[in-house]
């Protein structure tokens, strides 16, 4: 019998004192068991030495890591130095009417760099041209900030964050703020480095604050990143002082919400709300957008519409484009009734709240889903494919399909798949052509680009001054940004046998994109 049943067994606590001498006596070996496995569980001796080179190791470690990422950025800044200087055997100096002709030689050239910095990295081309930027800015204007980084003695991140608020301080004040700037991020946690950096910054910097708002704000804009799960994050770059009060307001209404008797926890409906009202906001824009169309076209023409010109110019069903993966798909034309709902729907079985079927076929169109037909016939639980982001489940895909008002059929061969289609010798494609290629494609195809396919050219791999055919394998899409790399410098793709493109870059380097 162990301390801890004997204890159970009489239903108090042990005695261990002189109190109740009787019980003590009578357990004295219990008791002495007891300080027996308290002393077991003390520390090993010598243990703080234990522990203290354990941590000793662990800053070494990190130092050596921060001295790493350090010669990263010397070897990125080296390589560009290198790359500026062998311009002429990169751009490829076109003079066709492409879009290349809209970017001068330097411009293509440092696209490239950044392309090419991207792939061997296994980054995006945004990701990598902020690092060049960093790079940039660290070894030539915060040299101190740099050599501490080389040494470990300060962290990436802190670099980063240096290097990032020297942008916007002049060129003559960056060795001042370098100067400054360079015993605090030895000293300071990351975020109190940052706040102290932009302080220093605000005050090194010769333009007011409101100057710099007033320039920030014009790049304000609406992004999406993918998460897990049928899951993303829509991030709003605004001003500080709406993205505070939309936060403020929605947290506001989650408590009246709650204190109402909603079961859902504060945080759901924030989220659930601020979806809401943007949905409700933008088919209210759209409908209103359409109205004003419609009474625009009525005044010009003198007089007033047919009920079927109105219905067709006020009509605010969405054109989803809903694609069944079988041989040729089924094509229908569907409408969408009722007005748009000022609230979410909830799904009773799964408890999953989402846009009612009135505001998803009230947004914008352009939603493309790809759906395995066994799925959208209810015999498979195949996930379906959205666009621009990946996997989905087939009850949210039905649900898209649902309000869609229009189908989209793309023609495949029955025994290899192969998208069929007409007229290959012929330069200007067919909306049907190029919409059936942004659906095969789905994504940009350049290496590490995942631009959707709705916002990109068709290009044809070989050109079409070159021999090249108007063909599936011969025509891929590139954003924008990509079509004007391969037409202004030395990038080089073609389509390999298994349909995965190669890139070989100016410098020799190749690499296979496939697509999923």
């Amino acid at each position: 019998m162990n301390s801890r049943e004997l204890c159970s067994m009489l239903g108090r606590p042990l005695p261990m004192s002189d109190e109740n001498a009787r019980l003590a006596d009578r357990y004295w070996m219990i008791r002495d068991m007891v300080e027996l496995d308290d002393e077991c569980e003390s520390p090993v001796a010598g243990y703080e030495d234990m522990l203290g080179a354990d941590f000793d190791e662990l800053g070494l470690a990190y130092e050596s890591a921060q001295r790493a990422q350090a010669n990263v950025i010397d070897s990125l800044q080296r390589a560009h130095d290198n790359y500026r200087r062998s311009r002429d055997a990169i751009v490829a100096h076109s003079t066709s009417s492409t879009p290349s002709a809209r970017i001068s030689d330097d411009e293509a050239m440092e696209r490239s760099f950044i392309s090419e910095a991207a792939a061997r990295m296994g980054i995006t081309d945004r990701a990598a041209e902020a690092m060049v930027h960093e790079a940039e800015t660290l070894v030539n204007d915060l040299p101190q900030t740099m050599d501490a980084l080389r040494l470990g003695f300060t962290s990436y991140l802190h670099a980063r964050t240096a290097a990032q608020q020297a942008w916007s301080v002049p060129p003559k004040a960056r060795a001042e703020f370098d100067e400054q700037i360079v015993g605090m991020a030895r000293t300071q946690s990351p975020t109190r480095f940052k706040q102290s950096a932009r302080k220093l910054r605000e005050k090194l910097h010769p333009e007011s604050i409101q100057k710099r708002k007033t320039t920030a704000f014009e790049d304000r804009h609406v992004e999406v990143v993918p998460d897990e799960d049928g899951m993303a994050w829509m991030n709003v770059y605004h001003s500080a002082d709406v993205a505070l009060s939309i936060k403020s307001e929605a947290r506001a209404h989650a408590l009246r919400v709650r204190k109402a008797g909603d079961g859902r926890t504060l945080q759901q409906i924030e989220a659930d709300s601020v979806v809401e009202t943007v949905a409700a906001g933008l088919a209210g824009h759209r409908a209103s957008a359409s109205a004003t169309a419609a009474t625009t076209a009525e005044e010009e023409s003198g007089g007033s519409s047919t009920g079927a010109e109105m219905g067709a110019s006020t009509e605010t069903g969405a054109d989803f484009e809903a694609v069944t993966d079988g041989d040729e798909g089924t094509g229908c034309d569907e409408s969408t009734e009722g007005d748009v709902g000022t609230g979410v729907a909830r799904d009773s079985g799964t408890d999953t709240v989402t846009l009612t079927r009135a505001q998803l076929a009230a947004l914008r169109p352009g939603v493309v889903v790809t759906v395995p037909i066994l799925s959208l016939l209810g015999q498979s639980s195949e996930p379906a494919d959205l666009a621009g982001y990946g996997p989905i489940d087939p009850e949210t895909a039905a649900n898209i399909i649902g309000s869609a008002t229009s189908f989209t059929r793309v023609l495949t061969d029955p025994i290899t798949g192969a998208q069929r289609i007409v007229d290959p010798d012929k330069y200007r494609l067919s909306e049907q052509l190029k919409r059936d290629i942004r659906l095969r494609d789905a994504t940009c195809g350049f290496v590490n680009c995942d631009a959707p396919a709705w916002r990109c050219d068709i290009d044809h791999i070989v050109a079409w001054d070159d021999g090249g055919k108007s063909t599936p394998a011969n025509l891929n899409s590139l954003c924008r940004r990509h079509h004007v790399l391969k037409h202004a410098t030395n990038w080089q793709v073609s389509r390999l046998s298994d349909g995965a493109l190669e890139w070989i870059s100016p410098s020799g380097s190749r690499y296979v994109v496939r697509r999923e």
